[in-house]
């Protein structure tokens, strides 16, 4: 089977995790809340291509449910899943972080989030070294981060330039995107232009882990 790009693998992930935990396939409009794609247009992209790689099926229909895992797709996952010997993982949460302006986290824990490991890079990092924090605001919205989604995070001091990062700003937590500027330095960006980036030249700050993952609740 080809290989999915990063979007496909995380369209696709979400199809199957959707599928086995409910039992039915997701509709295009939860796909299109998932992926935070205003158009469902870009949705219908991302599918077209999954059919194409032989993920999906190719329906004969348009319907509401039409996002079913092919055969072949369904033993490679299979596979997968004897390999690993797990289906769900349970990562501490950590409160709340804002997608906004910092506001103090919740250090202690509050519970724990279970997770699909499809919804994780490979390799999947230490459980150990992941927390879930949820998310308030909307300065993350352009990166398809909502108010109340479940951020998976993996625990690090250092990031790439635009990675998404969660950050201590003044002992508050934020979550932004880690960008660097060749003449002011490392910077914050929120994914929202009604917010403003956070300079370490102005306000230092302090990455404290790298967002790997996302679990978003359907209604």
């Amino acid at each position: 089977m080809d290989k999915l790009t990063s979007k496909q693998q995380k369209a696709f992930d979400f199809i199957r995790h959707h599928t086995e935990s409910k039992g039915y396939s997701p509709s295009l409009r939860e796909l299109c809340h998932f992926m935070g794609y205003k158009a469902v247009g870009s949705a219908q992209d991302v599918i077209a291509s999954l059919r194409r790689k032989g993920y999906l099926e190719l329906a004969a229909k348009q319907k509401a449910r039409t996002l079913i895992i092919t055969s072949q797709a369904k033993r490679k996952f299979t596979t997968t899943r004897v390999e690993e010997d797990f289906d769900t993982i349970s990562i501490p949460q950590l409160g709340s972080v804002p997608a906004g302006l910092p506001v103090e986290a919740i250090p202690d824990a509050a519970g724990s989030l279970k997770v699909s490991p499809s919804l994780l890079p490979r390799p999947m990092p230490p459980r150990h070294k992941l927390f879930a924090l949820q998310a308030s605001g909307l300065s993350m919205i352009g990166a398809g981060i909502l108010d109340g989604d479940w951020l998976i995070v993996k625990s690090q001091e250092e990031a790439t330039p635009g990675s998404i990062v969660v950050a201590l700003v003044d002992g508050d937590a934020t979550v932004k995107r880690l960008m660097q500027d060749q003449d002011k330095g490392w910077y914050l960006k929120p994914e929202n232009v009604d917010f403003k980036p956070i300079f370490a030249s102005d306000n230092e700050f302090q990455v404290i882990g790298k967002v790997i993952g996302l679990q978003r609740t359907v209604f």
